[in-house]
C-alpha cells in the first residue's frame, strides 16, 4: 500500500502552483510494475457510490504531484488514472533557475522569430528606392552635362609620364574636336608647299590622343588640377573654347560622390512584435548599381537600419571606380571603412576618337549607353 494526499484543486496546466490546503490522506494499491510519469492507484472509499471529485494528488514516497485525469470503478473500488505534474513537482528547481519564455501574452521579444504568429497570404510585395544618375553624380548626358577627360601626348608641365590628362566640359571638348578635324590650318603649313588635302591625309592628330572618356560629373564641380585655356597635342597647341583642368597628379584624378537611400521595410514591420520580419526569409534585398552590378544583400546587414550609404570613388584617368556600401539607423556621416559591400566597376564611358574624322553629334548616342552608369536602386522583395 502507498500513501497519497488527494485534493479537488483548480490550476492551469502550465503552472507551478501547488495546493496550500490540507488534503485527504488515504492509502492505495498500485500495480507491481509502474512508471512514475503515468500510473494508476486503486482506492477503497468504503460505501462511496458516486465518482470521487478529487482531481489532484501528491505521493510522498515518489515526491511527485499528479493530475488525476480519470476515475475507473470496478468491483466496489475506484482506480485513479494519473499523469505527473512536472512543473509543480520541480517548482523549487524551476524557481531557482533562469528560463527563456519564447511566447507570452504580457511581454515579448520582437527579435525572436515567431513561426506560429497568424499570417495572411498577401503574396510578395516589392518596394524600391532609387537615385537617378544626375542626382548621384551630377552630370546628365541628355543636357550635354558631364566631364570629358582626354589623355594626350604633347609637351606640358602637367605630364604624367608622356601623357597629359585634360578634363573639360562637353562644349569645350566639342569645340576642340571640331577645330582639330574641320581644318588643318593649325598645322601652320603653307598650302603652296603641301596642299590642304594632302596635309589631312598625312597628319592624323588623333593618334596623339591615347584615351578619351566621359564621366557623369559636372565639370564646374571639379576643383583638383590647375586651369588652362590651351591644349598641347603632339607638336601643336590648340586654344580651347573655355577652360580645361590639367590633372597633374594622381591624387587630382580621384573624384568621390556619396549619397544615401532610405531602406524599404516589410509592410508589417509596424507591428511591435514583428521586428524579425526584416530578415530572411520574410525580407530579401537586392542592390542594383550600374556599372558595378546587381548584388544580393544579407538582410541581417540592414536589420534595424534606416539608411543605406553609397560611396563611389573613381579615377578620371583610368575610368575605374570603387563602390562602398554601408548602413546606418539614422542619417549622417558614414564610416565606409566598415562597408559590408565593396565592388569595382568602370565609371568612365569611352569615346571613340581614333579616326581622322569624328562626328561630335554622334557622341551622344555612344554616351547614352552609359546613362545608367549612376543608377542606384535598392529593392526589397518581401512578404508574408
Amino acid at each position: 500500500m502507498i500513501q497519497v494526499t488527494l485534493w479537488s484543486f483548480d490550476k492551469k496546466k502550465n503552472s507551478t502552483k501547488v495546493p496550500t490546503s490540507t488534503g485527504y490522506n488515504i492509502g492505495g494499491e498500485m500495480k507491481e510494475n509502474f512508471a512514475v510519469t503515468e500510473l494508476s492507484i486503486t482506492f477503497n472509499f468504503g460505501k462511496l457510490n458516486y465518482a470521487p471529485t478529487y482531481n489532484y494528488m501528491y505521493i510522498p514516497s515518489l515526491r511527485r504531484f499528479y493530475f488525476i485525469i480519470n476515475w475507473i470503478y470496478e468491483a466496489g473500488l475506484w482506480t485513479a488514472v494519473c499523469a505527473v505534474d512536472v512543473l509543480a513537482t520541480y517548482k523549487t528547481e524551476i524557481g531557482n533557475s533562469y528560463q527563456y519564455v519564447s511566447r507570452a501574452n504580457s511581454n515579448y521579444d520582437p527579435n525572436l522569430v515567431d513561426t506560429t504568429y497568424i499570417t495572411t497570404p498577401d503574396g510578395i510585395l516589392r518596394q524600391s528606392a532609387s537615385i537617378l544618375p544626375a542626382n548621384f553624380f551630377g552630370g546628365d548626358i541628355a543636357s550635354n552635362q558631364g566631364t570629358i577627360v582626354c589623355g594626350v601626348v604633347g609637351a606640358s608641365s602637367g605630364n604624367i609620364g608622356a601623357v597629359t590628362y585634360y578634363a573639360m566640359s562637353f562644349s569645350t571638348f566639342s569645340y576642340f574636336m571640331s577645330n582639330m578635324l574641320s581644318s588643318i590650318s593649325w598645322a601652320n603649313i603653307s598650302a603652296t608647299e603641301i596642299s590642304e588635302e594632302l596635309q589631312k591625309a598625312l597628319i592624323n592628330p588623333t593618334q596623339y590622343i591615347v584615351s578619351c572618356q566621359w564621366f557623369p560629373v559636372v565639370f564646374s564641380s571639379l576643383s583638383a588640377g590647375f586651369s588652362t585655356t590651351q591644349l598641347k597635342l603632339g607638336w601643336w597647341t590648340f586654344t580651347l573654347y573655355g577652360t580645361a583642368r590639367i590633372l597633374n597628379t594622381v591624387g587630382a584624378a580621384w573624384v568621390t560622390r556619396t549619397q544615401e537611400l532610405t531602406i524599404p521595410k516589410h509592410p508589417q514591420i509596424s507591428n511591435p512584435r514583428c521586428s524579425y520580419l526584416q530578415c530572411a526569409p520574410y525580407s530579401s534585398y537586392y542592390l542594383k548599381f550600374l556599372p558595378f552590378g546587381v548584388f544580393e544583400i544579407d538582410s541581417t546587414e540592414l536589420y534595424d537600419m534606416a539608411y543605406l550609404g553609397l560611396d563611389v570613388s573613381f579615377n578620371l584617368m583610368t575610368g575605374d571606380g570603387v563602390l562602398h556600401v554601408a548602413a546606418k539607423p539614422y542619417t549622417g556621416v558614414y564610416n565606409f571603412e566598415n562597408a559590408f559591400l565593396v565592388a569595382e566597376g568602370k565609371v568612365g564611358v569611352t569615346i571613340p576618337v581614333g579616326q581622322i574624322s569624328a562626328d561630335v553629334g554622334n557622341f551622344k548616342q555612344a554616351l547614352s549607353l552609359g546613362v545608367a552608369t549612376g543608377v542606384a536602386q535598392l529593392i526589397d522583395g518581401g512578404g508574408i
